[in-house]
């Protein structure tokens, strides 16, 4: 049998597809390098926008056209929030949400379905996710996540080390931790201890290796004193890159959002994470047009992010989530407001990471090469995107910043 796997969404997504295609293919099946040519076409969805939406019920409109004698599993966040959705762009497809997506290698009557002991790569890239945690129970009011994902859990921290431990002997020099709500991660170690957040990066810097820790993305109200204690003295060992999404600059705007901070709080920690570590990568969400925000508003949003001094942004527009708040809230804006907004943003993005990338110019960062095909592409510890002028293998390695390159935020490398 040979399968295709796709991925929409986040890196708890992609790391779940990546277990799925091991204990799949340890089961004796090949991988299918389009779904043209596949038996089994695997699509794992996104659902926190409607263009999330789209994508994945248009690739299931491909598959049916183009190779309708191939069997269909859908999973993931679409999966679980709109069944009726998926099951009309694709009518003879399999289903299979969230809480049961574990159970799809016994589906199809693979023997590996028993026993999963965590990925043991990561197929295609040179950094491995490891996934510590999911669910999250923010309840913003914009957000469908906690709807799809309801369930706080976290892997137990044995299991976590046995797997770390796995990658990094396969060669892996950087481990991506990544969670919905990571900061939420609580579990305990063999001795019974409590093991949280900062226990978890902790212990696993501790580890023997060459290689680092980076995290996926945490919400402001995890950058806590113990948190910076941590990452100043890690040596390097926790990238010095940190994704803390703000969504909006605007206090008003969070209260509407029922985000659990104000913006004055948001800069306070930003303020104590620089001060801490002056030369980190500091990257942001933040969503465009949420219903009833006013001009005035935006532009306290953009004058915010302006002084938060953020090396790039990530920006969405507004989508309309059934069953959120947020989607019978007055005030919703026009398409063109949406438009307009995020496009200003986008622009502020391209901005920042040209600055942060001329910040780089004259550093010796820490790269990991992770493209080697018409050039060398590695990414540094704070998260930038460099081309290097050749090509140092796998592993760690230092090189020089010698320039930048505008607004995409890359640089030149001479390994050292």
């Amino acid at each position: 049998m040979r399968i295709f796997f796709k991925t929409f969404g986040c890196r708890v997504n992609q790391y779940e597809t990546e277990a799925l295609r091991e204990r799949l293919l340890s089961g004796g099946a090949s991988l299918a390098e389009d779904f043209e040519s596949a038996d089994l076409c695997v699509v794992n969805t996104c659902t926190v926008t409607g263009e999330a939406d789209k994508d994945a019920l248009a690739l299931l409109r491909r598959i049916g056209r183009r190779n309708p004698s191939a069997r269909v599993i859908v999973t993931g966040c679409l999966a679980t929030r709109a069944q009726a959705e998926i099951l009309k762009a694709s009518p003879s497809a399999v289903v299979v949400g969230n809480s049961r997506k574990d159970d799809i290698p016994a589906l199809l009557g693979c023997e590996s379905a028993s026993g999963f002991a965590g990925i043991a790569a990561f197929s295609g890239h040179s950094r491995a996710f490891l996934k510590a945690q999911d669910g999250c129970d923010m309840k913003c009011s914009y957000c469908v996540v906690p709807s799809v994902r309801p369930k706080l859990w976290s892997k137990p921290y044995p299991e976590i080390e046995r797997e770390a431990r796995g990658l990094i002997e396969g060669g892996f020099a950087e481990l991506v931790l990544c969670g919905i709500r990571l900061g939420r991660y609580s579990s305990e170690d063999a001795a019974g201890r409590e093991v949280d957040i900062v226990g978890l990066i902790e212990r696993l810097i501790a580890l023997p290796g060459d290689f680092r820790i980076r995290l996926s993305s945490l919400e402001i109200m995890d950058v806590n004193s113990r948190f910076l204690d941590l990452a100043a003295s890690s040596a390097g060992r926790l990238c010095p890159s940190f994704h803390l999404p703000v969504q909006s600059g605007s206090e008003s705007v969070l209260k509407r959002m029922r985000r659990s901070y104000t913006a004055a709080f948001y800069a306070r920690r930003i303020e104590s994470l620089r001060a801490r570590l002056p030369g980190a990568g500091l990257f942001t969400d933040v969503l465009a047009g949420f219903p009833g925000e006013s001009e005035e508003e935006f532009l306290d949003s953009v004058d915010f992010i302006g002084r938060m001094r953020f090396s790039g942004l990530h920006v969405f527009r507004f989508s309309r989530r059934s069953g959120t708040p947020a989607a019978a809230m007055q005030g919703r804006l026009p398409e063109s407001a949406l438009k307009e907004r995020s496009d200003l943003l986008r622009a502020m993005d391209g901005k920042l990471r040209a600055a942060f990338a001329a910040s780089a110019v004259g550093s010796r960062r820490q790269v990991v090469v992770e493209e080697r095909s018409k050039s060398v592409t590695a990414t540094t510890d704070h998260f930038l995107r460099v081309f290097l002028d050749k090509d140092p293998g796998p592993g760690l390695h230092w090189a020089e910043v010698l320039s930048s390159s505008g607004a995409s935020a890359r640089a030149a490398l001479r390994c050292s």
